[in-house]
C-alpha cells in the first residue's frame, strides 16, 4: 500500500513538471520571439479640429404657444404661403376632442384599407413586409438617437400591425368596427373646429416646431460681419414663445469662433467637411464663406451650405468636427515602417548590375509581411502618421520595378496582411518560421 501511494505521488509530479515546463517553454518564446506581426488593416486618417458654434438659418417665430396647441405639420416640412401649420384651441377639452377625432380618423382609414385587402397570401405577404421594414427603420432610428424618425416610423409600425390585425377578419366583423368609428367621428366632428385659431404661414418655407430665441439673433446677414467680440455676446432672450417657426430659403450656415492656428489651413472660398457630433446622420461638405480679422488669437468663420436645409431645423449649438484632409490608406505598426535596398530589374526580370558587377539597389520604404514561412518586402508610400502608427498605400512607382504583375501583385500590401513589426537582421526572402 505504502509503495502504490508513493508512486502514484512521484507520477503526480512528473506530471507538474511537465506541465510547468511546457508554459515556461511557451512563455520564454512568446517574450524572445524576434519576429512579432500585427495585422494590416484598411484605416481613414483625418486632419481634423473639434469647434462649438451656432447653427444659422433665416427665420421667422410664428407668435402664440401655450398647451393648447397642436402642430399640424411635420418638423422641416415644406408649406407653401397661407398653410396651416398648427391649431390653438380655447380649451383643454376641445384639444381631446380634436386628438380623439384624429386618432378615430386614422383608425377608420386602417380598417378601410383592410377592408379593401383581397384575402390570401399575398395580401399576407405585402403587410407582413410593411411590418418588417416599418420596425427595422424605427429600430435603426432609436439607435442613431433620431427621435422625431424614430416618432414617424413607430407610427408607421403602429398603422401596418393594426391593418394585419384586420386584414382577414371576416367583412361582417370589418363593417361593423367601422359603422361603430364612422358614428364616433359624426358626432365629435361638429363641435371640433368651434373656436380653433388657425396659424398659418406667412411665406413659403419650412415648418419647425422648435423655437429657441436666436431666430431675432443670428441670421444668414448679419453673421457675415460677426467679429470674435460680437460672437462672444451672443446671448438668447430670457423670454422664448412661439408656436413654431418657419424657415426661409434653401441656404444655412454654421458660424464657430476658431483658434487663429487653426484658421491658417483654410481661405475664403475653399470647401471642407463638417461632421456634427449630434442631430446630423451624415458629413456635410461646406464652403468658408467669411473668416473675420483676429482677435485675441481667435476669428470667426462662417461655414455654408444650400443643401440639406430640412435636416438642420432642430440644430443650433452645436460641437463639430471640422476635417481638412482625409487619407484612405492601410494602417501598419509605426515600429514596421523600414527604408531597405531594392533590387533593380531591367524589363525582361534580369538584375542590374553596377560598374563593379554587383546587383544595382534602391532606396525604398518598405514593409516585410509573412509570406509563407519567409519574410517578403512590401514598398509603400506613407500618406499619414501618428504617434504609435502610420498610414501607408503601395508604391506604384517601386511596385513598377518588377517586371512581372505576379511579382507586383504579390508586393503589394493589402488589408490582412501579416506585417512584421520587429526583427532583427531582416530581409526579403529570409526564413522566419
Amino acid at each position: 500500500m505504502k509503495t502504490g501511494t508513493l508512486a502514484t505521488k512521484l507520477m503526480l509530479a512528473a506530471i507538474f513538471l511537465t506541465v510547468l515546463v511546457y508554459f515556461a517553454v511557451n512563455l520564454i518564446a512568446y517574450f524572445s520571439d524576434p519576429y512579432s506581426t500585427a495585422v494590416a488593416y484598411a484605416y481613414t486618417g483625418e486632419k481634423a479640429v473639434t469647434v462649438s458654434g451656432y447653427v444659422v438659418r433665416d427665420e421667422e417665430v410664428l407668435a402664440g404657444g401655450g398647451d393648447l396647441v397642436y402642430s399640424s405639420r411635420g418638423e422641416g416640412e415644406r408649406v407653401g404661403r397661407g398653410g396651416t401649420v398648427a391649431l390653438i384651441y380655447p380649451t383643454v377639452q376641445a384639444l381631446d376632442d380634436a386628438n380623439t377625432l384624429r386618432e378615430l380618423s386614422s383608425q377608420l382609414e386602417q380598417l378601410l384599407y383592410a377592408r379593401s385587402l383581397s384575402a390570401g397570401s399575398q395580401a399576407t405577404a405585402r403587410l407582413d413586409e410593411e411590418i418588417t421594414a416599418a420596425l427595422s427603420s424605427f429600430r435603426g432610428a432609436m439607435a442613431d438617437g433620431r427621435l422625431q424618425d424614430a416618432g414617424e416610423q413607430g407610427e408607421a409600425l403602429r398603422t401596418a400591425v393594426l391593418r394585419r390585425s384586420y386584414a382577414f377578419f371576416g367583412d361582417m366583423d370589418l363593417d361593423a368596427s367601422i359603422a361603430s368609428l364612422q358614428e364616433r367621428i359624426s358626432g365629435l366632428s361638429a363641435a371640433a373646429e368651434a373656436d380653433v385659431t388657425r396659424v398659418s404661414a406667412p411665406k413659403a418655407g419650412l415648418f419647425s416646431g422648435l423655437v429657441d430665441g436666436y431666430e431675432g439673433i443670428l441670421n444668414l446677414e448679419n453673421i457675415q460681419e460677426m467679429t470674435p467680440e460680437t460672437y462672444r455676446a451672443i446671448t438668447p432672450p430670457a423670454d422664448i414663445s412661439g408656436v413654431g417657426k418657419m424657415v426661409y430659403g434653401d441656404s444655412w450656415a454654421f458660424v464657430s469662433l476658431m483658434r487663429s492656428e487653426d484658421v491658417k489651413e483654410m481661405q475664403e472660398g475653399d470647401t471642407v467637411t463638417l461632421r456634427f457630433q449630434k442631430g446630423l446622420d451624415r458629413d456635410m461638405r461646406m464652403k468658408v464663406s467669411y473668416i473675420s480679422a483676429e482677435e485675441g488669437g481667435r476669428k470667426v468663420v462662417v461655414f455654408s451650405s444650400g443643401k440639406y436645409l430640412h435636416l438642420a431645423t432642430l440644430l443650433r449649438h452645436q460641437n463639430v468636427q471640422v476635417i481638412f484632409e482625409s487619407y484612405d490608406g492601410v494602417r501598419v505598426p509605426r515600429s514596421a515602417l523600414r527604408v531597405d535596398g531594392q533590387a533593380v530589374s531591367d524589363e525582361n526580370g534580369q538584375p542590374v548590375l553596377d560598374s563593379q558587377g554587383n546587383p544595382k539597389t534602391q532606396s525604398v520604404t518598405c514593409v516585410y509581411c509573412l509570406w509563407g514561412d519567409t519574410a517578403r518586402q512590401k514598398p509603400v508610400q506613407i500618406l499619414w502618421q501618428e504617434d504609435d502608427y502610420i498610414l501607408v498605400a503601395p508604391d506604384e512607382e517601386a511596385l513598377s520595378a518588377f517586371s512581372s504583375e505576379q511579382a507586383r501583385e504579390s508586393r503589394r500590401l493589402r488589408p490582412g496582411d501579416q506585417v512584421i513589426t520587429a526583427a532583427a537582421d531582416i530581409y526579403d526572402g529570409k526564413v522566419v518560421r
